[in-house]
């Protein structure tokens, strides 16, 4: 893989993205995959809620339990993608573990949804050791987890070290074991957390990295706040300052819909700056803000945009806003 930016993206083997619902945490995900696999990497998309369009969305086919390639790229780089069921991760697991036998008992007994109601976050423990297993065998240079949104996110990625409190022997406190060592790596796996530059979001943004960042021990790649609008230094004049500048001359009428229209855009980017702000004050990681774009649906054009602002150096900061 060659040096142009994308280092960040493949420090560890496993990328978790999470976020808020509607921030676009899915898209991010697509983004930081298309990005690695452009320079080189070999990336496995991994979509935990098989979320619909997210296959034709990398130019591929809608994503499904069974591996498929989405992309290929000059270099070797390629995007293959899979989502991973529960009950298929729990087999998977008991074969490798050589208790088929007891997945056959288990089954004829229960099904898996009644053993994991009987057991809290056995279903979300089964996916990350699914995930554990790709990057313990090396199946992809980097795994790019769409995780759940930000209030699922946090139960999903505690489930191990939950079970590892509750569960004294057996497979499912080896699998919670060997999650947690995954987790607590950090060239192993790191989370990609994303918001919108509003303030809810960026509450939980905040809340999220303190949870998974602070208390759970996961390391963090730069925050990213998504959507944001550009920096228009000319909104700073009014619109008669404007036009005389420029020798023009303007109705009443336009005065005030220019007027109104240049007030809503201070207002935004004023939000804007004080969330970011806001974030850079309550945490240490670098901050990535992507640009809003203006489509009502996104596709590859846009996927391949939000890559090369991920990657744009420009686009990282530490500094407070001025």
């Amino acid at each position: 893989m060659s040096d142009s930016g994308t280092d960040w993206l493949t420090a560890a083997r496993v990328m978790v993205v999470a976020g808020k619902g509607g921030v676009g945490s899915s898209t991010v995900a697509a983004a930081a995959a298309w990005a690695a696999a452009r320079d080189g990497a070999d990336v496995m998309f991994i979509s935990v809620d098989g979320r619909p369009g997210m296959g034709t969305l990398l130019g591929g086919r809608e994503i499904n339990d069974r591996e498929q390639t989405l992309q290929r790229f000059d270099g070797g780089g390629k995007i293959r993608a899979r989502t991973i069921p529960a009950d298929q991760a729990f087999g998977d697991y008991l074969e490798l573990k050589g208790v088929g036998g007891l997945l056959r008992r288990a089954a004829s007994a229960a099904s898996l949804p009644m053993i994991a109601a009987a057991t809290p976050g056995l279903e979300h423990l089964l996916v990350l050791g699914k995930i554990k297993e790709i990057e313990r065998n090396r199946e992809a240079d980097l795994v790019v987890v769409d995780a759940p949104p930000a209030g699922h996110a946090a139960p999903f990625l505690r489930s191990a070290s939950g079970l590892s409190d509750v569960v004294k022997s057996g497979p499912v406190l080896d699998q919670a074991r060997e999650v947690s060592e995954m987790l607590a790596d950090v060239e192993r796996c790191r989370a990609l957390l994303v918001a919108l530059p509003e303030e809810t979001p960026i509450t939980e943004l905040i809340e999220l990295a303190r949870d998974l960042g602070d208390d759970l021990g996961l390391a963090l790649h730069p925050l990213v706040v998504n959507g944001c609008w550009p920096d228009r230094p000319g909104l700073a004049k009014s619109p008669a300052m404007a036009a005389r500048t420029h020798k023009l001359k303007l109705s009443g009428d336009a005065k005030r819909a220019l007027e109104s229209a240049a007030a809503f855009g201070r207002s935004r980017l004023e939000q804007q700056h004080e969330q970011l702000d806001r974030l850079r004050a309550a945490r240490d990681e670098p901050v990535i803000t992507l640009p809003r774009l203006p489509t009502p649906t996104l596709g590859l054009d846009e996927i391949v945009e939000l890559a090369d602002a991920l990657i744009d150096p420009v686009n990282l900061t530490t500094e407070t806003a001025k």
